[in-house]
């Protein structure tokens, strides 16, 4: 034995919870993404034009990082599903080999 162990119950459990993070942080990501940049709600009249671009530009590449972290999470979630599901499968199989053994 080496003293590792994984409960995929509780793998599965986990991987359901971060999969349902995930939704919700991609849900509070799509908002941000449908509300725009805002600088359309300054009522700019020309004089803040290279800060209201400097904005848009921070605005846009904020979000496409908070993307890569939506990606991420949902890539945990899937992870941690992934690993509930082979440990289970190895599991299965495992038992079935030592019920095909003989001791005699």
């Amino acid at each position: 034995m080496t003293g590792f162990e994984i409960a995929s119950g509780a793998v599965g459990r986990e991987a359901e919870h971060v999969s349902t993070h995930g939704a919700d942080y991609q849900a509070a990501l799509q908002r941000l993404w449908e509300r725009g940049n805002g600088v359309s709600s300054w009522g700019d009249d020309g004089l803040f034009g290279g800060f209201a671009a400097a904005y848009a530009e921070c605005t846009q590449v904020s979000l496409m990082a908070l993307l890569g972290v939506s990606g991420e999470i949902a890539g945990t979630g899937e992870g941690l599903s992934a690993t509930a599901r082979n440990t289970s499968t190895a599991e299965t199989a495992i038992a079935e080999d030592v019920g095909r053994i003989s001791w005699a």
